[in-house]
């Protein structure tokens, strides 16, 4: 096997101890019963795309200045591990990426206080300090794998010097591409199915046993 020189990381619910951020938003502005249940019922539904979901979303924000949705995402908790997971990947010369169908806020937290080379996420647009209403969306619930792919040509790395970590079923393109791919604590029988690895713990640093033996 190649030496792994990218490590691809999904956030809401592998890193975070919240499965969605968007929700976790929702609930603590009071939009959720307000609109953010019912944009997600009709997407499921498969009357929204998932850009049309996003849209009214976060039009549900509109006017809320960005500091209140900031201090909402702030207040979101990591998995215990991720720095120490983090700091083992970077000893060993490894890329970190964050690829999450989330908020670039939370991926913009994570990627100050503790570090990654580089995220994708979607974009809240701000103006004069509030949110406009307009969201610019990079990641959704089905295009990771076609991400991943500009991801590998972005840091010319191939599929099989790539490991990737996730919870849920928007990793499985990711999964069938890359050389190792770890379920940690999956979502569904399907992610669980679809990874080369499942590990089930507190901790992140959980995985490390199984990404040492691969690097």
């Amino acid at each position: 096997m190649a030496k792994i020189r990218l490590a691809v990381f999904d956030v809401d619910g592998t890193l975070t101890k919240v499965e969605s951020c968007w929700r976790f938003v929702h609930e603590r502005l009071g939009t959720w019963k307000g609109g953010g249940e019912r944009n997600a019922e009709l997407y499921f539904e498969g009357k929204l795309s998932y850009s049309e979901w996003a849209k009214r979303d976060v039009l549900l924000w509109k006017e809320v200045p960005v500091e209140r949705i900031k201090q909402i995402i702030w207040e979101i908790p990591y998995v215990d591990g991720v720095k120490e997971v983090f700091d083992f990947l970077r000893k060993k010369g490894v890329k970190i990426v964050l690829l999450s169908a989330g908020l670039s806020l939370l991926a913009e937290k994570i990627a100050g206080e503790i570090g990654c080379d580089c995220y994708v996420a979607n974009e809240l647009e701000i103006l004069d300090g509030k949110v406009t209403g307009n969201v610019r969306v990079h990641v959704s619930l089905s295009n990771k794998g076609e991400v991943l792919r500009e991801l590998l040509r972005r840091f010319r790395v191939k599929p099989d010097e790539c490991l990737a970590v996730g919870d849920d079923k928007t990793m499985v393109p990711v999964f069938q591409e890359v050389a190792i791919s770890i379920a940690f604590n999956p979502r569904s029988s399907d992610v669980e199915r679809y990874a080369k690895i499942t590990v089930k713990g507190e901790t992140l640093r959980e995985i490390l046993p199984w990404i040492i033996s691969n690097l």
